[in-house]
């Protein structure tokens, strides 16, 4: 009787185990205590991969989300760069070049990097151009703060009180799972999920899965998403209302997954809390319709 009840209980914990491992790594393990990464923000700012053109008044400041790096903006910096100063960073651990490290920062570590990024331009104002995750963090500079004068969010708005389609429910579930595996599964697993459950070409119809970058070490930010889903941590959106900074929200037509309501969007608009521009193109409209991307953006930022 006891040797069944062990195999019994050995087959349960084999079964189990993919199971009690997620749990485990979303309960137990998580990024750099706060004190330490006080101490560390200097020198983490100083070793970012960052970019800087043109000499102008006005500073424009470039942020980039998954999976991509600095050289997403190449399009738009060629044609600011006569007129305005502009910076542009990547995302810790999302380089082009793997330098071997697994940067572990969270939601709120994240938007501290920005921040002091910001600050050491030593400029009095900037206007922050964001895409994806980018827009995800820059979404702080919605409320008026003394950083960011103006905003410009590319095709990642918010749901307001929409519950979330099933559809991005399941791919950033799936991203955040593969931070946690070994790297080579983890590679597969990203893969999987543009091709098989978020259909790149759903997203972007301009882009396939040759033109993405599967590697797992830059789905810490949807580990991050989770995490503060299952400990019931998330930081509640910026209400429309309380919206202070002069906002540009773009966003591509033709795609199948949504990033934003239609509702907030509305909204938005009624409450003459921002500007929405549709233009033709896929979540990366900027590189696949950049002439008329930089001219809405251009026309906007002389207006505002």
């Amino acid at each position: 009787m006891k040797k069944i009840m062990l195999r019994i209980l050995l087959i349960v914990l084999v079964v189990l185990s993919p199971v009690l491992y997620l749990i485990y790594t979303f309960a137990f393990t998580g990024p750099m205590p706060d004190a330490e990464f006080q101490k560390k923000l200097p020198e983490i700012v100083k070793n970012l991969e960052v970019k800087f053109d043109g000499d102008g008044e006005e500073t424009l400041v470039f942020i980039h989300g998954y999976p991509d790096s600095l050289e997403l903006w190449d399009k738009q910096v060629e044609y600011f760069k006569d007129d305005y100063s502009i910076a542009r960073f990547t995302l810790p651990g999302f380089e082009l070049e793997d330098n071997g490290e697994r940067p572990h920062y969270n939601i709120k570590q994240i938007r501290m990097i920005i921040n002091a990024f910001i600050k050491g331009l030593n400029k009095e104002h900037v206007t922050v151009l964001a895409h994806d995750w980018g827009a995800a963090y820059a979404s702080q500079y919605l409320k008026k703060n003394d950083l960011v004068d103006r905003l410009v969010l590319f095709d990642i708005g918010s749901f307001g009180d929409e519950k979330r389609p099933t559809i991005n429910v399941k791919y950033t579930f799936a991203l955040a799972v593969a931070w946690t595996l070994p790297e080579f599964l983890g590679d597969k697993l990203a893969l999987y999920t543009a091709d098989k459950i978020l259909k790149i070409e759903d997203v972007d119809p301009n882009k396939t899965i040759a033109d993405l970058r599967s590697d797992p070490r830059m789905t810490y930010p949807y580990w991050h998403l989770w995490n503060s889903v299952l400990t019931k941590n998330t930081t509640k959106a910026t209400a429309i209302k309380d919206y202070g900074t002069p906002f540009l929200f773009m966003y591509g037509k033709d795609k199948k997954v949504w990033f934003h309501a239609k509702s907030w969007e509305k909204e938005l608009q009624e409450q003459n809390k921002g500007q929405v521009e549709v233009v033709p193109g896929g979540h990366w409209f900027m590189q696949s319709s950049p002439d008329l991307v930089n001219k809405k953006i251009s026309n906007w930022l002389n207006s505002h």
